[in-house]
């Protein structure tokens, strides 16, 4: 078990709800890797806290799909088998065009300027190199669109395959050897697409950024 917990301050507040964010960071970074078991003890006694409201994250993050509970054993970080990877693929091409389609003619100054900004950073990390933060700054131009859409249940479903698309490596892909600027100029064509005003046009193009990314069987893209 990683001490990295150990580090963390908690504010005042919910207890419970302080735990759950800060073991959901840590699932979606990756600091707690696919597999690996959540001892409530060890966590509690790392935060120094009693095991109440450590068992009470782990029984939302179980929820969410992001921990798995396995009987007389204990609860692990998610992993997920190749099946179920495909399909989280399959989810998040129809999730980026729902969410294009909805986005699209209805940003404000804003979050057009969110976006813009977050593609600048990507130039800045390519040019730096800095992958991890490359990625970083990829997914948060993914959930920001998501954000966009207006629709409060796509966040949520965001929300549930984000750490099998990092742990598949699905954005900022390490392998990929291509031009890390290409990478943010596709970004750039999104953003484009959402501002031009036609719904089906963003829709297709959100989904042929996904299935691009997804669906290549060389697994050679970027993004």
């Amino acid at each position: 078990m990683t001490d990295a917990l150990g580090t963390m301050g908690l504010q005042r507040g919910l207890l419970s709800d302080q735990i759950y964010s800060m073991i959901k960071e840590m699932i979606k970074d990756s600091t707690l890797a696919p597999g690996e078991q959540l001892v409530e003890s060890q966590l509690a006694r790392q935060l120094q806290v009693s095991q109440a409201p450590v068992r009470d994250a782990l029984k939302r993050l179980a929820h969410e799909g992001l921990v798995s509970h396995v009987r007389h054993q204990g609860n692990f970080v998610a992993s997920y088998s190749q099946e179920e990877a495909s399909q989280a693929k399959v989810a998040r091409v129809e999730l980026e065009g729902l969410a294009g389609r909805l986005a699209c003619g209805t940003l404000d100054e804003e979050r057009r300027a969110a976006l813009s900004d977050l593609i600048d950073a990507m130039h800045e990390a390519a040019d730096a190199p800095d992958l991890a933060r490359f990625r970083e700054l990829d997914f948060t131009f993914h959930r920001t669109v998501i954000e966009a859409s207006g629709n409060v249940y796509l966040p949520k479903m965001w929300d549930l395959l984000e750490p099998s698309l990092r742990v598949m490596h699905v954005l900022g892909d390490p392998k990929f050897t291509g031009d890390w600027h290409e990478v943010a100029d596709w970004h750039r064509g999104l953003l484009d697409v959402l501002d031009a005003g036609d719904a089906d046009a963003a829709a297709d193009l959100f989904r042929s950024h996904a299935a691009g990314t997804l669906l290549d069987d060389s697994g050679s893209t970027g993004s």
